[in-house]
């Protein structure tokens, strides 16, 4: 596959990716509002939709007797989210800590 064929391919699927996201929230918060849910009970419903290939991707290749495969699959993904949402965490704090640092003084 060509660079610029594989590139328009990567950014329509992006595209795709994003629109899809954003279709699955809003009908999420619908069927939350009609149905009383909680905010955090749509979270682990979207968190499970999210985790939906990865956990297909891993019982496939067990499935078919490929266990590093599998366990690759597993053990890369949630290396993956960690390193991604502790970096991202790092980045909304913006380097900020409440630590206090050696001649600081408490505040009262």
């Amino acid at each position: 596959m060509s660079s610029p064929w594989a590139v328009a391919v990567f950014v329509a699927a992006a595209a795709l990716s994003l629109g899809a996201s954003a279709v699955l929230v809003v009908r999420l918060e619908r069927v939350g509002a009609r149905l009383g849910l909680s905010e955090a009970l749509l979270g682990l419903v979207a968190a499970l939709a999210a985790d939906t290939p990865e956990v297909t991707s891993a019982v496939t290749a067990l499935a078919h007797g490929q266990h590093d495969v599998g366990t690759g699959v597993v053990l890369g993904s949630n290396v993956f989210n960690l390193a991604a949402l502790i970096g991202l965490g790092a980045v909304v704090a913006g380097g900020k800590s409440d630590r206090l640092r050696p001649g600081d003084q408490r505040p009262c």
